[in-house]
C-alpha cells in the first residue's frame, strides 16, 4: 500500500544567507513501507529497555518478565514492552497509535530463532506518525546472553521501513530519490541516474549539504525546518560520469598500473592471449581469505593454459610489507597492484567497487567481460575457468591432476585486520 502527499517547494529568492541561489521544485510522496529495499539498506537505532511501566497507562495482562522502553523518532515517542519469559515464546507489544494503551493496537510480529546456542529475534509493526500517515517499522534483538554483544543486553534495535520518495528535476530531466524515515543532515541519498534499478554508491548518490553535478549544473540538497530542498550550488563541479556498465558481455575498462614487482601494466593489452580474473581483495577481508583455496586451485589448474589473475589490493597505506608477507605465506604468485589507499583505491573507484571480494573474468583479446563475482566464487571456480579457456582456445589436453598435497593453512587476519573487516 502506498499513501501519497505532495508538497510543492516553490522558487525562492535570497535563499541561504541572502544569496541569489535558486531553489528547484521537489515533489514529496509518503511511502508507508518498503523503503529499506529502495535505499539499499537501513540505519539501525537503539531503544534502551530501561524504563518503568509509568511510560504508558494500560499494559497487556499476564506479562511475565517485561522490559519497557520507548521508540523515539524525531520528536515523537511510542512506548513498547518486550516480554521474555523463562518458559514460552517472547512477545513484543507496541503502542502504535500512541494513546498510552497497549491493548488496542495492531499485533506486532515477533519471531525468535536459535543458531549456535544463541537466540536472535526480529519482527515488525506500524506506528502512527500523524497527518494520516501510518508507517512500517522493523525490529531485531540479539541474545542477551551473547557475551560478544554485552552492551546490547537491554537494547531493542529498530529501523524505519516507511519514508519518502522525492521527485526532482536537474536541467530538465526528472530523477527520484528515497529516504527511510526522516531526512537528516549529511544523509546519503540514492539516485538511479541510468535507470537500471541498481544503485552505485560512487556514481549514483549524493549527500545532503554537499554539491553534486549529474547533468552539467552543480546542485545541492539542503534541509530547512526538516524539509528537503534542492538549490543550485555556489560551487561548480565537473559533471560526474555515469556508472560503468560491467555486465557480462560488455567491454572491460582499460587502465594502467604498476605491480608490486615494478612491472608496468596496460590493461587489458598487457595480457593478450589470456583470460584474466581481476580480483579486488585485501588482507583484512575475511570473505576474501575464505575464498583463497578456490582461487589458488583455479590458478594451479588453469594458469598454464592461458589463465592469469591480477590482484587489486584494498589494504591501507604503509602496509606494503604486510601485503608481501601475506602473499608469500599464502603462496599467491600472481601479480598484485597495491595503491595503499584502502577504500579510495583508484582502480576500485573506476570499477565502482563498494564491497570485496569483487571479481571479473575478462578475455583480454576481445576485452569482453565473461563473468562477475557471482560466477567466480566457490569450489567450482577451477572448472568454470577451464570451461571459458576451452571456449576461447579449443579443447585443452589437460592431464589428470595428481592428488594434491594438503594445502598450507591460510594466514589468520591480524587483530587490526579483523577490526577493519567490520567497517
Amino acid at each position: 500500500m502506498m499513501n501519497r502527499r505532495y508538497l510543492s517547494l516553490f522558487v525562492l529568492t535570497s535563499f541561504l544567507l541572502g544569496s541569489d541561489l535558486r531553489a528547484e521544485e521537489i515533489k514529496e510522496s509518503f511511502l508507508d513501507s518498503g523503503v529499506t529495499r529502495k535505499v539499499g539498506g537501513y540505519r539501525p537505532e537503539r531503544a534502551e529497555m530501561d524504563k518503568s511501566d509509568e511510560i504508558a497507562k494500560i499494559w497487556p495482562d499476564d506479562l511475565s518478565l517485561p522490559k519497557y522502553g520507548l521508540i523515539e523518532i524525531g520528536e515523537k515517542k511510542w512506548a513498547f514492552v518486550l516480554d521474555e519469559p523463562e518458559m514460552g515464546e517472547p512477545k513484543l507489544y507496541l503502542d502504535s497509535n500512541g494513546d498510552g494503551d497497549l491493548t488496542n493496537d495492531p499485533e506486532t510480529r515477533w519471531v525468535t530463532t536459535e543458531r549456535d546456542g544463541l537466540r536472535r529475534s526480529s519482527g515488525s509493526g506500524v506506528i502512527d506518525l500523524g497527518n494520516n500517515h501510518v508507517g512500517a517499522i522493523n525490529f531485531y534483538r540479539f541474545d542477551p546472553n551473547d557475551k560478544t554483544r554485552a552492551t546490547l543486553k537491554n537494547t531493542l534495535m529498530f529501523y524505519s521501513d516507511y519514508g519518502f520518495q522525492y521527485s526532482f528535476w536537474l536541467d530538465g530531466k526528472e530523477f527520484n530519490t528515497f529516504v527511510a524515515g526522516l531526512p537528516t543532515e549529511k544523509l546519503r541519498l540514492p539516485v538511479d541516474r541510468d535507470g537500471n534499478g541498481r544503485m552505485s554508491s560512487n556514481f549514483e548518490s549524493v549527500v545532503i549539504g554537499e554539491p553534486f553535478n549529474f547533468t552539467g549544473t552543480t546542485y545541492q540538497f539542503e534541509l530547512e525546518d526538516g524539509s528537503l530542498k534542492l538549490i543550485e550550488s555556489s560551487e561548480e563541479l565537473e559533471q560526474l560520469p555515469l556508472p560503468p556498465d560491467l555486465r557480462i558481455g560488455k567491454k572491460a575498462l582499460s587502465f594502467t598500473a604498476t605491480t608490486m614487482e615494478g612491472d608496468e601494466i596496460d590493461f587489458p593489452k598487457s595480457f593478450a592471449g589470456k583470460i584474466v580474473m581481476l580480483d579486488f581483495w585485501a588482507t583484512w577481508c575475511g570473505p576474501c581469505i575464505r575464498e583463497l583455496p578456490n582461487v589458488k586451485e583455479a590458478y594451479a589448474n588453469c594458469h598454464d593454459h592461458g589463465f592469469e589473475i591480477l590482484g587489486i589490493s584494498f589494504d591501507r597505506a604503509n602496509r606494503d610489507e604486510n601485503v608481501r608477507e601475506f602473499l608469500a605465506k599464502n603462496e599467491m604468485p600472481w601479480p598484485q597492484v597495491y595503491e595503499g589507499k584502502y577504500w579510495d583505491c583508484v582502480i576500485g573507484d573506476m570499477h565502482d567497487v563498494s564491497s570485496i571480494p569483487f571479481a571479473m573474468l575478462i578475455d583480454c583479446d576481445s576485452g569482453e567481460i565473461l563473468a562477475n563475482t557471482r560466477q567466480l566464487r566457490g569450489k567450482g571456480l577451477s572448472a568454470f575457468i577451464m570451461e571459458k579457456l576451452e571456449a576461447k582456445l579449443g579443447p585443452l589436453a589437460v592431464q589428470e591432476a595428481e592428488e594434491a598435497d594438503e594445502p598450507a593453512p591460510l594466514a589468520e587476519a591480524s587483530e587490526e585486520a579483523k577490526e577493519d573487516s567490520q567497517e
